[in-house]
């Protein structure tokens, strides 16, 4: 986003085109520089969370280093784990500190920091599989494509291609997964977490496979 330069012009006058304008060095109260630092920073804030961040970094808690740091609008934001199929964590508010993952003399490299609690989170090898629950399956990662309030994986589950959009809810209460299978469909299909039976996912009636993925109530 291109933010136009700000002209103290006399009044009644404009600058000629093609020409630089003079700039009028006008103290200001220093309330009113304090006002205007914010309103600029409010408005870079809402500029970079209007659209889909993604970051490939090493992250915190136990995440694989392959995952994917995805900051949606609104303020939700996961971690996607290629080797799982799945997302394994899910925090709220700000996005990414990256300073400490970016290497210097002497420096050791640390996972970066969440900008807001966890607000979701689970574990188990490929919780996403075909037939017997009991079966682990083999997952290849193919791709991803960023959409205006969301984000498309591509992968294939024991060569059953999977195309798997994820975004926020509007009240932002859960992240919804949304799994698309082209072939494979009329087979049964379970989710299995660590700690938790499997369940059994049934399509909707586009015949897409949704996971809700509650987001508990961030504490201060």
């Amino acid at each position: 986003m291109t933010f136009p330069l700000c002209l103290n012009l006399p009044p009644g006058t404009a600058a000629a085109p093609g020409r630089t304008p003079f700039i009028r060095n006008e103290k200001r109260p220093a309330g009113r520089v304090a006002t205007l630092v914010l309103l600029l920073t409010a408005v870079l804030t809402s500029a970079a969370r209007a659209e889909v961040q993604i970051e490939r970094a090493f992250l915190p808690h136990g995440a694989s280093p392959s995952s994917f740091a995805l900051g949606l609008p609104g303020g939700v934001n996961f971690c996607f784990d290629p080797l799982r199929g799945a997302v394994s964590y899910v925090w709220t508010g700000g996005f990414l500190d990256l300073t400490a993952t970016r290497p210097g003399p002497g420096k050791f490299i640390v996972p970066a920091k969440l900008l807001g609690p966890l607000t979701y989170q689970e574990s188990g090898v490929a919780p996403l599989r075909r037939g017997d629950p009991a079966r682990v399956p083999s997952i290849e990662f193919n791709g991803y494509s960023l959409r205006k309030d969301a984000v498309e994986f591509r992968y294939t589950i024991d060569g059953v291609p999977v195309r798997e959009e994820i975004q926020a809810r509007a009240d932002g209460t859960a992240l919804v997964r949304r799994l698309h299978l082209s072939v494979g469909a009329d087979a049964r299909w379970w989710y299995v977490m660590d700690g938790k039976p499997a369940t059994e996912l049934k399509p909707d009636s586009n015949g897409a496979f949704v996971l809700e993925l509650p987001l508990r109530k961030a504490t201060p």
